[in-house]
């Protein structure tokens, strides 16, 4: 099961996330609580996409009449997706000690051969 971008749903985004990280990973609470304060940022960041797409990414604005900028939906969105990038690179999978399992980049190195 793959992340799908557009999802709005945090729980279905949460759902996707645990099924990708569980094919490589083990996860412990503190993984499985990254997951959770990353799903929402993911969930903001697709419904500032629909938003974006229908207002258009140029918008009314600025401090003179007529004047367009860019939406700010697309930096709020795109912030988003970075905090929540952040988030889901200190899951590390099972063990003890700050050196437990191995990393999620690990994983998906392992996964793909490097390729990454």
């Amino acid at each position: 099961m793959n992340v799908d971008p557009t999802e709005k749903d945090p729980a279905k985004i949460r759902a996707a996330l645990i099924a990708l990280y569980e094919t490589e990973l083990d996860l412990e609470p503190t993984d499985l609580a990254l997951i959770d304060i990353a799903a929402p940022m993911l969930a903001r960041a697709a419904q500032l996409d629909a938003v974006v797409k229908r207002e258009g990414q140029m918008i009314p604005g600025g401090n003179r009449a007529g004047m367009f900028v860019l939406h700010p939906g697309i930096g709020q969105a795109q912030t988003s997706r970075t905090q929540a990038a952040s988030h889901l690179a200190k899951i590390r999978g099972e063990g003890d000690g700050p050196k437990r399992g191995h990393n999620a980049r690990d994983a998906v190195g392992v996964r793909w051969g490097n390729r990454v």
